[in-house]
């Protein structure tokens, strides 16, 4: 799933892939401009390999201290017709009651994706035994070309909620929950998805850190298994305002891309 997580308290753009991502170091930047480029390559169950490339763009501001706003305007390119992205994970074609039909014409596609606005809010800043607690809503904007399968045509709403804190040393640990209210195409009935992540960072030195995230969700198509898959990678900051990020990924369910790989950066000031 692209995730596209994605979150505000982690590590830059690491799960920016859907949208918002963390970021180890403690500054407060009052804009942040990131990008990432995102590879992956699955069945899905389908028994053809699908391959999906997900480039996201993302401004974001901090208007107040505790709210982030941020906007993503993504390219994607996609190698079959057999799935397609929504605000909620990778639905399949043709599964289940869902019967998400196959576009005509090419089966090789690209172009632009479905924009994504997101607010999230510190609503309890971290204690001693307190979390910092991060309750979010976004919109999935239908700007992707139905026509050419590069997205449903119909909005996506997701609320959610991002828990981080520092548990000893340079280990941070993390949290995030999820629901997607998934936008129903003429004549397909969708079910809205239910997404978790868990995971951990350690700041190995000051400038590098290491990450693993363990994520799942309830699928998109009836039918679809649920997708489940670990992230693993690493940060380094380059100076106090740019940092650059690696990923790679591995599905564990057959409602996840097989594997996948991930680089990206982000300026903050």
């Amino acid at each position: 799933m692209v995730s596209v997580r994605v979150r505000s308290a982690l590590l830059g753009i690491v799960l920016a892939a859907a949208g918002v991502t963390p970021a180890l170091a403690q500054d407060e930047p009052r804009v942040a401009l990131s990008t990432s480029v995102n590879y992956s390559v699955g069945d899905y169950g389908t028994g053809k390999d699908t391959t999906l490339v997900y480039v996201p763009f993302t401004l974001g501001v901090r208007p107040i201290d505790r709210l982030w706003l941020s906007v993503t305007i993504p390219y994607i390119y996609q190698s079959t017709q057999n799935v397609v992205l929504t605000g909620g994970g990778v639905a399949v074609r043709g599964k289940g009651s869902g019967k998400l039909a196959r576009p005509a014409g090419s089966t090789t596609e690209s172009g632009l994706g479905d924009v994504l606005a997101k607010a999230a809010f510190v609503l309890v800043e971290e204690k001693d035994f307190l979390p910092e607690i991060a309750p979010y809503a976004k919109i999935k904007f239908p700007t992707a070309d139905r026509d050419r399968g590069l997205g449903t045509g119909e909005y996506d709403e997701t609320i959610g909620v991002d828990l981080s804190k520092h548990l000893v040393g340079g280990l941070f640990g993390y949290l995030g929950l999820a629901y997607t209210f998934i936008g129903d195409p003429p004549g397909t009935d969708l079910r809205d998805s239910f997404g978790w992540s868990v995971g951990a960072a350690w700041a190995v030195t000051t400038p590098f850190s290491v990450f693993a995230f363990l994520e799942g969700a309830t699928a998109v198509t009836p039918g679809e298994a649920d997708p489940l898959e670990m992230r693993v990678g690493a940060e380094y900051r380059l100076t106090r305002a740019l940092k650059l990020t690696g990923a790679v990924t591995r599905g564990l369910s057959d409602g996840s891309a097989d594997w996948g790989v991930s680089a990206g950066l982000a300026l903050r000031f």
